[in-house]
């Protein structure tokens, strides 16, 4: 039942994009609340007001071009253009008058030039995936200037423009929600999903994956609840601000909250564990616990650190809470117009059900 389950929720949730605001998010909520209300589970929510994330703008050249927004874009910035490949910006001495259009072959290329190109200190970076002519969305963390991402096409558009203006949008306002649920007794363990996805994209394996996990383990233990933990199983909106809803809820220091879990992208491939994320270290001690119990089952998983990607339980390492995040990385894929239900790999995401079920159920004992 569970298996089918997974399937049925993210089917249903990936049939519309789901940003602040939209039908796909109104639906997607009450998809929740009708879960409770079946399981007889009481439901909190939270409203706060948000900061729109903005996801896109758009460069007047030879014709419009779109800009995806992938981190803080707060101050207008205008330099020159010049075209370059990644690998040659370890021969560059300085790039602060510049906004360099960089072309990289995945999205890891980013990651491991990050530390040089905050060096370089460029009025702000675009990028473009060579292999694949997609606007990437994920955020980028830990860049001290905008970065955007563009469609590789749309770099004949502009590759003659030898200087760029970029002006910020104006900012506006929504009220985002948090919904969560609690299943058990004892010390919080929180499991956290995102119910968002970019206005044009379904975001099935980004989010839709994800929501359809949660609300599968929550159900698992409706059927069956033996632990020593209390499992808050916790959904929030994407906004401006990373993690304005999360912030939100930690206002309120809730006691006895020892773990926060997050995971995204779990319906691809690649398993990942992150013992180091843009927001620093997680919990060496649990990871390991989870790396261990995971290769006990046989099953192949990433043990990494990232110093551009992060999820929604980076707020928690403010309140001294152990943190753990999963995913699937590298996808560049995620909350694209190719992230549709006909991407989601069922089989990876019954997997993670599977290690997910084990290692909460045994999570003190490990």
């Amino acid at each position: 039942m569970t298996h089918s389950l997974l399937k049925e929720v993210c089917e249903d949730i990936s049939k519309r994009p789901r940003f602040i605001n939209s039908y796909g998010a109104s639906y997607t909520k009450s998809l929740i609340e009708d879960f409770t209300t079946k399981n007889n589970i009481s439901l909190t929510k939270e409203a706060f007001k948000a900061k729109l994330l903005q996801t896109n703008l758009f460069l007047k050249a030879r014709k419009i071009i779109n800009l995806n927004i992938l981190n803080e874009f707060k101050e207008h910035v205008e330099g020159k253009l010049i075209l370059l490949e990644i690998e040659k910006i370890r021969y560059i001495n300085t790039l602060d008058e510049y906004i360099p259009l960089l072309l990289i072959n995945d999205i890891i290329d980013i990651e491991l030039y990050k530390d040089k190109l905050n060096k370089l200190k460029p009025k702000a970076i675009l990028f473009s995936l060579v292999n694949m002519d997609i606007n990437f969305y994920q955020r980028i963390f830990g860049f001290s200037m905008p970065i955007f991402s563009i469609g590789y096409k749309d770099i004949e558009s502009i590759q003659d423009i030898h200087y760029i203006s970029l002006e910020p949008l104006k900012e506006d306002y929504a009220m985002g929600e948090n919904l969560f649920f609690d299943i058990g007794r004892g010390p919080i363990v929180y499991i956290l999903s995102s119910l968002s996805s970019k206005e044009d994209s379904n975001g099935a394996i980004y989010s839709a994956s994800s929501v359809a996990l949660s609300l599968s383990l929550a159900e698992s233990f409706c059927k069956s609840y033996n632990s020593y933990f209390k499992f808050r199983f916790f959904f929030t909106e994407d906004t401006a601000d990373p993690f304005e809803g999360i912030y939100k809820h930690l206002e309120k220091n809730p006691k006895y909250a020892y773990y926060a879990i997050s995971f995204f992208n779990v319906g691809w491939a690649n398993k990942s564990l992150f013992y180091e994320d843009a927001h620093g270290e997680n919990a060496i001690y649990t990871g390991d616990k989870f790396y261990k119990y995971v290769k006990s089952l046989n099953q192949n998983i990433y043990f990494l650190k990232s110093k551009t990607v992060s999820s929604l339980h980076a707020p928690f390492k403010t309140k001294d809470i152990s943190t753990l995040m999963l995913g699937s990385y590298p996808c560049i894929i995620s909350n694209t117009v190719y992230d549709d239900i006909e991407s989601v790999r069922l089989e990876e995401l019954q997997s993670w059900f599977e290690i997910l079920s084990g290692f909460l159920r045994k999570l003190h004992a490990l």
